[in-house]
């Protein structure tokens, strides 16, 4: 599986191979998706996952991070989750979180900024 974000109908599942560690490109189509699918009128609920196994979300790309060498640019990667949170906290919608395994970071801020969590006995919190 390549770095993925896909949409069906309501349900919005995150991707990517190194533990669900998210670049900024997959950030940002998550905010966007996020706020689409809670303008969608048709659309009652959304579902939030992420693929793979045992984490939900590693928090942000580390190889970003350390590729900083500005203001702007740091400002932009500081920025990634604090938009997503921002488009889950004034989404109309109702967002249960699907938490099937580990999540860090920037991840345990999507969990909190869910509606309702649901998590496996997989799911850890750090």
């Amino acid at each position: 599986m390549k770095n993925t974000l896909k949409r069906n109908k309501n349900h919005i599942r995150i991707f990517h191979p190194e533990q669900n560690s998210l670049p900024g490109n997959i950030l940002a189509q998550l905010a966007n998706t996020i706020t689409e699918v809670g303008n969608n009128e048709d659309v009652k609920v959304i579902i939030l996952k992420s693929g793979g196994d045992r984490t939900f979300c590693a928090g942000a790309s580390f190889k970003e991070l350390i590729a900083i060498n500005d203001a702007a640019t740091g400002k932009v990667f500081f920025s990634g989750f604090a938009n997503v949170i921002n488009a889950m906290r004034e989404c109309p919608k109702f967002i249960i979180g699907r938490i099937q395994g580990k999540t860090v970071g920037g991840g345990v801020g999507i969990a909190a900024a869910t509606d309702y969590c649901i998590a496996t006995k997989f799911a850890a919190i750090n």
